[in-house]
């Protein structure tokens, strides 16, 4: 139950709901039971569509709630097929109760998709709804698909809406149906064709012994056969399950006078099994005896090829030895040789960077030769403004002594021409103005063009500085690599020594140790030798106490043949009881025949009896085509008296 509120708020965060209180405190309420069989029960609930898709994620991994109750609850399509679609993987709810829900058309559908793939549901009450309302083709998937389905045993459709059109799509599905016991159609719209649809049904479905139809407007005639045809199914299951009873009974006892009978025989193959055995134990044993001996000369001899395949195996690791120590040393050789060569390289690529950098430095010096040349070029200008600048001073000059002189000469005249000097004035300050402005112009032009030099002087500078930083830090990072790679390659090639060293030494050691295991093997050699021959004389030794209990073992042989002549005569007397027994067993099997005689006789009578019922069932088969004649002429006389009414009015 906690992993079941687990994945329900796990959920509700995933999917952002907020928890329901009331359904929570439903969960507890069910963890609190101790029973096996735990029903989750929200009827009269209001629950959103949230909450049934949470649900409905749920139901899917349940393994908990065997019933499920969602009475009265007012659920919407989607709310609904969100709930089903959980049930359709679900394995353990087997009552599914969904009472005054409205449902219709695509919640129909839904609980046909339950039908079809749902294979533990058993009994689902579906009352107060509007399945039938209609005459939706909704309703008739529905059909089709409890057509197909074998597990469901119960079904209440009270309620629903269900029409003659509904009744007789239902009956067809169910002529398919073996699965279904007990259907209940109350207070529908059935009516006559409806009726009729459900009697061929009930006549023709052997499995459905419980079919309520009140308040359906069927009339009493129709019902009352009904109700015949689901008493002769009720009838025909109960004698099903009686002589399968008495089968099952049958079999029971036959088995048990089998297995007495196994018992018995094998009882007494146990016993022969047994005197057997012991003979076989006493000739194993004196076998036994001189395969030992011969097993230890067989290991002897299989020791020393030991030692000799040991002595080869070990002139071939020297061999091997010696090989690798070779091999090594033509590695070392080949390691100088790769040393010698990546030196070489390594100078190629000092020069080749050293030309790079001359090459830079010969730009500089020619970037350094044209920021001189545009400095020089600066100065003349400067120098070009100066003199300007002076002879404009002394313009001015001269232009206020010829107006001093003017004043002294002519101050009569200055009254008449102030307007004509003051106008020449304006005209020489305006010159001036434009010439000192074109002046400012230029300089200031020079100055930008300055800047402008001195910023790509001082970029390229940067840039040079930059890649000298470059070419250093790479020509730094290669020596360090390269003087890394030296020591590392340094530092295999004098592991590698020390381990060809140590292999060296241990292989010395280990050609030592085995030359003096060689010496010890030969001794050993030697003296198994002398052991061999020891051995030799006592298998002599051996074979002569043989041949001395060979005699014994005849000796023993006779006295068992008097002692198995005794044990043949008892178990000729066992024979005997066998034979007690075998009548014994004769007499079972009378009693067997007795008793299968007494089994048909019973089985006759049962024939007897089913024949009779199905003279009854013919004789009701008569009434029911009587009342069908009877019925067919009341139509007639209604139809011929109808015609009559309506040829009067006319």
């Amino acid at each position: 139950m906690d992993q079941f509120k687990k994945l329900y708020h796990e959920y509700c965060k995933t999917y952002h709901v907020e928890p329901n209180e009331l359904l929570l405190g439903e969960i507890q309420k069910v963890s609190g039971e101790d029973n096996k069989t735990k029903s989750l029960n929200l009827s009269s609930f209001n629950i959103p569509e949230g909450q049934c898709s949470i649900l409905g994620k749920i139901l899917t991994h349940d393994f908990i709630f065997t019933s499920i109750h969602l009475n009265d609850c007012n659920l919407s399509s989607d709310a609904l097929q969100a709930l089903l679609h959980g049930l359709v993987t679900n394995t353990t709810c087997k009552t599914l109760e969904l009472k005054g829900n409205g449902i219709q058309g695509a919640g129909t559908e839904a609980l046909a998709k339950v039908l079809r793939r749902n294979q533990t549901l058993r009994n689902l009450r579906l009352e107060w709804n509007q399945l039938g309302a209609m005459n939706s083709p909704a309703f008739s998937v529905f059909c089709d698909a409890l057509a197909d389905n074998k597990f469901l045993i119960e079904l209440d459709l009270r309620n629903n809406d269900i029409n003659h059109v509904g009744a007789s799509e239902l009956a067809t599905a169910l002529k398919r149906n073996t699965a279904l016991r007990a259907l209940d159609l109350r207070w529908n719209n059935v009516g006559l064709i409806g009726g009729r649809a459900l009697l061929v049904l009930c006549q023709t479905n052997a499995t459905l012994d419980d079919l309520q139809l009140v308040g359906n407007n069927i009339p009493d005639d129709i019902m009352q056969s009904i109700a015949n045809a689901i008493a002769k199914n009720s009838e025909q299951r109960q004698m099903h399950f009686g002589h399968s009873q008495n089968m099952a009974i049958l079999s029971r006892q036959l088995q048990n006078v089998h297995q007495e009978k196994d018992h018995q025989i094998t009882t007494t193959l146990t016993r022969m099994s047994l005197q057997e055995q012991a003979m076989v134990k006493a000739n194993k044993s004196l076998t036994e005896k001189l395969s030992k001996l011969q097993d230890a000369l067989d290991e002897r001899k299989l020791t020393f090829l030991a030692l000799s395949t040991k002595h080869t195996s070990l002139e071939n690791d020297l061999v091997e030895a010696k090989r690798q120590y070779d091999d090594a040393q033509n590695d070392m050789k080949r390691m100088e040789i790769d040393k010698e060569q990546l030196i070489q390289k390594i100078q190629r690529e000092y020069k080749n960077e050293k030309d790079k950098l001359n090459d830079i430095q010969e730009k500089l010096h020619d970037f350094t030769r044209k920021n001189e040349n545009l400095q020089s070029t600066i100065h003349e200008l400067q120098e070009t403004i100066a003199m300007n600048d002076r002879t404009h001073q002394i313009k001015l000059t001269s232009m206020e002594d010829e107006i001093q002189r003017l004043k002294s000469k002519h101050k009569e005249e200055l009254k008449d021409h102030e307007l004509i000097a003051s106008r020449d004035l304006q005209r020489a300050k305006e010159a001036n103005v434009s010439s000192e402005q074109t002046f400012k112009e230029q300089i200031t032009k020079l100055d930008s063009i300055r800047t402008s030099l001195e910023r790509e002087i001082n970029s390229l500078k940067s840039t040079i500085s930059t890649q000298k930083l470059t070419h250093d830090e790479t020509l730094q990072q290669e020596k360090v690599r390269i003087r890394n790679e030296e020591e590392k390659k340094q530092q295999e090639i004098e592991d590698r020594l020390r381990t060809l060293t140590s292999s060296k030494e241990e292989l010395e050691s280990r050609y030592n140790q085995q030359l003096i295991t060689n010496r010890e093997l030969q001794q050993k050699i030697h003296f198994q030798s002398i052991e061999i021959e020891t051995f030799k004389r006592q298998v002599d030794s051996i074979q002569s106490s043989i041949l001395g209990k060979d005699n014994e073992i005849l000796e023993i042989r006779e006295k068992t043949k008097t002692e198995y002549e005794k044990k043949l005569r008892s178990i000729q007397k066992d024979i005997g009881m066998n034979d007690e027994f075998k009548d014994r067993i004769k007499q079972l099997e009378n009693d067997l025949k007795d008793q299968r005689f007494t089994d048909r006789h019973t089985i006759r009578e049962l024939e007897s009896r089913v024949s009779e019922l199905q003279t009854t069932l013919n004789q009701r088969d008569q009434e029911v085509t009587r009342l069908k004649r009877d019925e067919e002429q009341r139509l007639h006389f209604l139809r011929s008296a109808v015609i009559d009414y309506i040829g009067t009015g006319n």
